[in-house]
């Protein structure tokens, strides 16, 4: 009898386990899918936070703020490239300023070389006329050279050529009367500078532009005044013959026949201007300027 209990007592100990394993088992299985719920909650909630984070920066590169400084930046790589090639203008313009300036100087080289050569031509000349060598004036293997003979400071927009005694003996002390007219082509009035107007950057009464501006408009025009009667051997003198449309003119003496000096206009106005001479065998043959 008490051999059957402990069975039975056995068996309800196994039966407890049997159902306690079961119970535990259950109980993993509903903690393994509760788990799993949750890793997908957690996915979707990923998946929802991502695509949020994504419309929020689509909204804030919507937004005025964004909008206001991409611009701001695509301004500022505009402004760079304008200064750059505002800079690149400038470095070429002035490029193209200085290679006119060099052809210039070319055709000015090759007119001296003209002229040169005409010399050349004078100066074999009188060798080959001279052949007593106690009167020649070059030796005959005499060498052609240009000097530099130094700079002429320019001021007034015009130089003058001129034996320097006469300026003490014939020298006159006339003043100057700066004359400039303009006409009006429509109604043929007449302007006069620093009468109608003090400068050229002024406006006429009457005149919404300066004068700069109408005279580039083809409104005024200026007026050619003859001042052929007032040249004489002074500053005012060499003024007028300047002002003329040659640019140049003879000065006279004070008993009015010409040979006291010449006046002549500079292309380029104020500035350094170099002489040269033309040298051969040594001596000055010629002395010239540029006037640009």
């Amino acid at each position: 009898m008490e051999e059957i209990l402990n069975y039975l007592q056995l068996g309800a100990n196994a039966f407890a386990l049997l159902v306690a394993g079961w119970i535990y088992s259950a109980y993993i299985k509903n903690l393994n899918a509760s788990l799993k719920s949750k890793d997908e909650q957690i996915r979707a909630v990923e998946k929802n936070i991502s695509f949020l984070k994504d419309k929020n920066s689509d909204l804030e590169k919507k937004s005025p703020e964004n909008i206001e400084k991409i611009l701001n930046e695509r301004i500022k790589i505009r402004e760079e490239e304008i200064l750059r090639l505002n800079d690149d203008k400038q470095e070429h313009t002035q490029e193209l300023k200085a290679k006119t300036q060099e052809v210039h100087r070319l055709k000015s080289e090759v007119e001296k070389s003209k002229d040169i050569r005409r010399t050349m031509e004078l100066l074999e000349l009188d060798l080959e006329e001279d052949d007593d060598d106690e009167f020649r004036l070059f030796s005959s293997d005499a060498e052609y050279e240009i000097e530099e003979m130094g700079f002429v400071a320019v001021d007034s927009g015009q130089l003058m050529i001129t034996d320097p005694c006469y300026i003490d003996s014939e020298w006159q002390d006339t003043e100057f009367e700066d004359i400039r007219l303009l006409k009006d082509k429509e109604t043929g009035a007449i302007y006069q500078f620093r009468k109608d107007f003090s400068n050229y950057e002024a406006k006429i009464d009457g005149f919404d532009e300066t004068v700069n501006e109408l005279i580039a408009s083809g409104r005024l025009e200026q007026i050619e005044i003859d001042y052929s009667s007032k040249v004489d051997f002074s500053y005012a003198g060499a003024c007028y013959s300047t002002l003329s449309e040659r640019g140049y003119g003879s000065l006279p003496f004070q008993l009015g026949h010409e040979g006291a000096g010449i006046a002549v206009r500079t292309i380029l106005g104020d500035g350094m201007y170099p002489v040269y001479a033309e040298k051969y065998d040594g001596k000055i043959v010629r002395v010239y300027f540029n006037l640009i």
